[in-house]
């Protein structure tokens, strides 16, 4: 059964529904209906994770259900003959997507006909697969119980001709891996330098899942769902991250890209640990703990709930809230035609 409502951690959320027709068009094979697309922009999902794999997989259940339901589509292999699965683990191993929620969602996609061939899983940082446990330490196998996982490292990763290109510099550290490439070709470093390579999952012939971890983040507001996608997935990165304006402008820009937008499934966003303050690294003083998930279509739509919980939980320990009605991320997302977060209606899968 679902209904409405605010509950626990999310007893500060004002959540409502406006009447009007989703600003942006769905590319979808299952349906391309109006009253889908205002569904899609409306409806977000808050879930129960659970302790084990068959706990998480029982919750999980329940909320695509629903999820299905509303949005008019079915999550099969005849619409969506590939996947590509984001994780996050660039905090690894204090903070990382949960590998229960992987586990269960793995198996759900087993049950609904998926094979283990058509679904892989990526992150840029092989050191990260490794630490939250999707990757063998010692190498060899690079699976997750029997699906493949790729990242940076893989030759496929990357595809040459898909790239973000911003006159922005790259960080000290990214620039001096430029110079050994190119020691001596200045004209072709000056190129790559403008360049952030984007992952060939998602620009392949797969539709993507996105599993990311909450953050406060100084610059962005929140390290979530919509980062996890771009910045948390392409080379030459570090040149955005500490940049109050560009730093969202690329996330929604990067989003924006209708190769990535229009073969989006859905994302959550998996609160077993999540981060309040001191963002852009782990710091387990600042960390908090909920037995939740959220669940959209929309990836801003979920970071926008997730902010909420994130600034309910800095005001309890004193610190300042950020401004989510300021917000240069989703006012960029808005502007380029990605929804309207603030819209968006929470709803609960009762146990």
């Amino acid at each position: 059964m679902v209904a409405l409502f605010i509950i626990s951690l999310f007893t500060s959320f004002f959540v409502f529904a406006e009447e009007g027709t989703s600003i942006y068009q769905k590319n979808d094979l299952n349906t391309s209906t109006s009253s889908t697309q205002q569904v899609e922009e409306m409806f977000s999902y808050l879930g129960r994770a659970g302790n084990n794999a068959e706990e998480y997989f029982d919750n999980l259940q329940k909320v695509l259900s629903s999820f299905e339901e509303d949005h008019l589509l079915k999550i099969e292999p005849q619409a969506y003959p590939k996947i590509a699965i984001k994780l996050e683990t660039t905090y690894a191993p204090g903070m990382h997507t949960s590998v229960f929620l992987v586990e269960a969602l793995l198996e759900w996609l087993k049950r609904r006909g998926f094979k283990k061939q058509n679904i892989v899983l990526f992150d840029r940082n092989v050191d990260g697969l490794k630490a939250a446990g999707f990757l063998a330490d010692s190498g060899g196998s690079n699976d997750f119980k029997g699906h493949r996982v790729i990242s940076s490292l893989d030759p496929g990763y990357f595809l040459a001709g898909w790239f973000h290109d911003s006159p922005l510099p790259p960080t000290s550290f990214d620039r001096a891996k430029f110079i050994l490439k190119f020691p001596t070709d200045a004209t072709a470093r000056l190129q790559q330098e403008r360049k952030s390579y984007l992952p060939a999952p998602i620009f392949e012939d797969a539709y993507w899942i996105n599993l990311a971890v909450p953050k406060d983040d100084v610059f962005l507001g929140i390290d979530g769902a919509s980062s996890n996608m771009t910045l948390g997935s392409m080379s030459n990165h570090g040149r955005f991250r500490q940049k109050k304006t560009m730093a969202p402008a690329t996330v929604a820009e990067v989003m924006a890209i209708p190769e990535i937008w229009d073969k989006r499934i859905f994302s959550i966003l998996d609160f077993s640990t999540f981060q309040i303050a001191n963002g852009q690294r782990f710091d387990s003083q600042f960390s908090e703990k909920e037995s939740s998930f959220l669940l959209g279509r929309n990836p801003f739509a979920i970071d926008y709930l997730a902010w909420k919980v994130i600034n309910k939980q800095r005001k309890e320990r004193g610190f300042s809230v950020r401004s989510v009605t300021n917000s240069l991320l989703l006012r960029y997302a808005e502007e380029l035609g990605l929804g309207v977060p603030r819209k968006t209606i929470l709803k609960k899968m009762r146990n």
